[in-house]
């Protein structure tokens, strides 16, 4: 995600892997990642490790993925 010079290395390994398993339709393991995602998010927030433009565009990101699976229910 180097758009607009935000880069962030681990949140982009997460990112990355939301989208292979929405690609692949593997709902399951896209949560587990979006879940994974916001925990990391409030935890380098709550830590004052991440910048605020950084935070902002990730939590965007955050946002439009639990939309895309906002109505996955696990069939088993």
């Amino acid at each position: 995600m180097s758009l607009f010079g935000i880069k962030d290395k681990e949140l982009d390994g997460i990112v990355n892997s939301v989208r292979v398993d929405l690609s692949n339709n593997y709902k399951d393991n896209a949560v587990e990642n979006i879940q994974k995602l916001k925990q990391r998010l409030e935890e380098r927030k709550e830590a004052g490790t991440i910048k605020d433009k950084v935070y902002e565009h990730y939590g965007k990101l955050l946002r439009e993925f639990e939309n895309d699976v906002k109505d996955f229910k696990r069939t088993y």
